[in-house]
């Protein structure tokens, strides 16, 4: 996981290079791009009432990404992504569990495009609506704890939607779009059924960071 962030961090750093250089240029360039991406989550869970002290985890996500823009202002961006959650228990000071949901999920936003020309400062306003594929739990309690059964028998759902507010920087250039992307996903489904686990809130958040590269659909500048 390590290893992921340095390398966006490296990308990221290449990319605000590039459009150092590109800031000049202020013709309109009309887009449509087709490509990947691959992140890094840092997310956890809001559990009330709280049985142990959480702490959030960094996971990944990766996918495929379609962004359409035939305004100077406004465009809009869909992704489908396979999307890593992850977050900490520690019971008793020491004990630790860690819980890892993996969700096939559709962001779709609305772009809002500040700048002209081949750079983009674009804020992103959305939503998104995913599918639990699967589940990994790992766990220190012994199997005499008080908590150990009650955790084994949690049963999440298996679905989950919220809201995305998130920021980025695009660049669009001869051989294609490139994009630095940051957000917050909110969940506004609860994880755990309340009558089943007894708790009152059980909702996901996600902070990510990700690097996307299109193919530019649309060659043809309009000036």
């Amino acid at each position: 996981m390590r290893g992921i962030n340095r390398y966006i961090s490296l990308i990221g750093l290449l990319l605000i290079v590039f459009v150092a250089h590109a800031q000049k240029e202020n013709k309109y360039i009309e887009y449509q791009g087709f490509g990947v991406k691959v992140g890094g989550n840092y997310s956890s869970i809001a559990l009330q009432p709280a049985v142990a002290d959480l702490s959030g985890e960094m996971s990944y996500n990766a996918g495929l990404v379609y962004v359409f823009s035939n305004k100077k202002n406004v465009g809009i961006q869909l992704e489908l992504l396979y999307s890593s959650r992850k977050w900490n228990e520690t019971f008793d000071d020491t004990l630790k569990t860690t819980t890892e949901l993996t969700y096939l999920e559709f962001p779709l936003m609305t772009n809002i495009n500040l700048g002209n020309g081949r750079v983009k400062y674009i804020i992103n306003l959305g939503t998104y609506i995913s599918a639990r594929i699967d589940k990994n739990l790992k766990s220190e309690l012994p199997l005499d704890h008080p908590e150990n059964e009650a955790l084994y028998a949690r049963r999440e759902r298996g679905a989950d939607f919220g809201l995305i507010l998130g920021g980025g920087l695009r660049y669009i250039s001869n051989v294609g779009i490139f994009q630095l992307d940051a957000r917050f996903a909110y969940g506004y489904q609860k994880v755990y059924n309340e009558d089943a686990t007894g708790f009152r809130f059980s909702n996901m958040w996600v902070m990510s960071v990700g690097l996307i590269y299109m193919i530019n659909l649309n060659k043809d500048d309009k000036h």
